[in-house]
C-alpha cells in the first residue's frame, strides 16, 4: 500500500485564517482580561506590590548573585531535553527546538501546546533528524513535561505531610489531589501503550469515546485519538524504552532549575527566618506551575502568581517578601527564557534560509 493510499483525502475545506486564529486572539485578548484583574483586584488583598518591589530592590548582592546564576542555569539546562532523546543531537538545535517549543507553548494559549509540537518537529527536520526519531523526540518530551508538571504537586505534599506533618488546606487541596490523580492514573496508561500496540489501542479507543463527546457538545468532528495513540506507541517505545533515564533527569533538572531564582529571592528577602521551609516554598513553586497547565493567559499570568504569593504567604512568610519572590521569578526565570525563545524562533527563519541555501549548493556541485 503506498503512503498517498493510506492517507484518506480529506473532505473538509481548508480553514482560512481568520477562522483558525480570530478565536485564538479572542480568549488571549479574554485571558489577559482576567490576568488585569488578577493583578488588579486579588493579588493587592494579598499586600501592594511597592512593597514587593521594595522588598525586591533590597535583595543583597550575593543572593543576587545567586538568582542571575540559577537563571542562567535554568535556561541553559533546559535544552538537554532533547539529546536526552536523540543521542548525538548538537547543542544549537536542541537549544532552538526546546527554547521555541517553551516560548509557544506557553506564550499561546488554548492550544499553544499543539502548534509548539509541529514547530518543533519541523525545527529537529530541518536540522537533519530523522523523522521518526524528531517525532519520538517531541511526542516523549511533551509526555514528561506533562508527568513532571502534574507529579511534582503530589510528590512535594505527599513529602510535606510526611516530613513537617503539615497539609494545604482548601481549594490547594483540592488541586493537589486532583493532580496525583492525574499523574497516577497517567503513568499507567502510558505504561500500558508503550508496552505493545494492542495496549496502546484499547487506550486510544477510550480516549476516542471521551474525545467524541467533547467534540459532539461543540459540533466538530473529534480527531482519530486511536491512531494518534498508537502513532505514538509506534514512534517513542524504542525510546523511552532505552532512554527514560536521561529522559527523567534532564525534564527534572529544566522543570526544578527555575526554583533556584526563587529559593535565592526568599533567601534574600529574610523570608526563610521565620515559619517558612524550603520544601513548603517547593509546595508553593509546583502548586503555582500546576495552574500555569490552565491556558487563562499567555504564561499562566495572574493564576499562577496569585498562587504563588497566596501559598507562600499561607506557609509563613509576608505578603512583601511572597511578592518579591514572585516577581524575581518572572524577571529573571520566566521572562527572559520566553524572549529567548520568540528569538530562536526569528534565528531558526533566518539558519532555515542559510540551510536552504547550502542544501541547493551540495545538489549543484553534486
Amino acid at each position: 500500500m503506498t503512503d498517498q493510499a493510506a492517507v484518506p483525502e480529506s473532505t473538509h475545506p481548508p480553514k482560512s485564517w481568520a477562522r483558525m486564529w480570530v478565536p485564538k486572539i479572542v480568549l488571549i485578548i479574554l485571558g489577559l482580561g482576567a490576568a488585569y484583574l488578577i493583578f488588579t483586584e486579588l493579588i493587592p488583598q494579598f499586600g501592594s506590590f511597592e512593597q514587593g518591589w521594595e522588598a525586591a530592590l533590597s535583595i543583597p548582592r550575593e543572593w543576587l548573585i545567586v538568582i542571575v546564576v540559577g537563571a542562567i542555569a535554568s535556561i541553559a539546562v533546559y535544552p538537554l531535553t532533547a539529546p536526552a532523546a536523540i543521542p548525538g543531537l548538537g547543542y544549537k538545535p536542541a537549544f532552538i527546538d526546546r527554547q521555541a517549543g517553551f516560548a509557544i507553548s506557553t506564550g499561546v494559549p488554548w492550544g499553544g501546546g499543539a502548534i509548539a509540537v509541529g514547530v518543533q518537529y519541523g525545527i529537529l527536520s530541518r536540522y537533519k533528524v530523522p523523522q521518526k526519531k524528531a517525532a519520538a523526540a517531541v511526542a516523549a518530551d511533551a509526555v514528561w513535561t506533562y508527568l513532571m508538571t502534574f507529579g511534582a504537586p503530589a510528590f512535594a505534599l505527599v513529602a510535606l505531610f510526611a516530613i513537617e506533618r503539615r497539609t494545604v488546606e482548601g481549594q490547594f487541596e483540592i488541586i493537589a489531589v486532583i493532580a496525583a490523580v492525574a499523574f497516577l492514573v497517567s503513568v499507567i496508561f502510558i505504561a500500558i501503550i508503550l508496552r505493545s500496540e494492542a495496549g496502546a489501542r484499547r487506550i486510544g479507543t477510550l480516549a476516542q469515546r471521551v474525545v467524541s463527546v467533547i467534540f459532539r457538545i461543540i459540533h466538530k468532528a473529534p480527531p482519530d485519538m486511536v491512531e494518534s495513540v498508537v502513532g505514538f506507541h509506534d514512534t517513542a517505545a524504542e525510546m523511552v524504552a532505552t532512554r527514560w533515564k536521561q529522559l527523567t533527569i534532564t525534564n527534572a533538572l529544566a522543570q526544578f532549575t527555575p526554583f533556584v531564582v526563587l529559593l535565592g529571592a526568599l533567601y534574600g528577602t529574610g523570608a526563610f527566618d521565620g515559619e517558612l521551609t524550603v520544601l513548603e516554598a517547593f509546595v508553593a513553586f509546583s502548586v503555582a506551575l500546576l495552574l500555569a497547565a490552565v491556558p487563562i493567559a499567555p504564561g499562566g499570568l495572574g493564576t499562577v502568581d496569585a498562587a504563588l504569593i497566596g501559598l507562600l504567604i499561607y506557609f509563613g512568610a509576608d505578603a512583601a517578601q511572597a511578592t518579591a519572590a514572585d516577581i524575581m521569578w518572572r524577571a529573571f526565570a520566566f521572562f527572559p527564557q520566553m524572549i529567548i525563545g520568540f528569538g530562536s524562533l526569528g534565528f531558526f527563519a533566518i539558519d532555515r534560509k542559510r540551510l536552504k541555501k547550502r542544501d541547493a549548493d551540495q545538489m549543484i556541485r553534486g
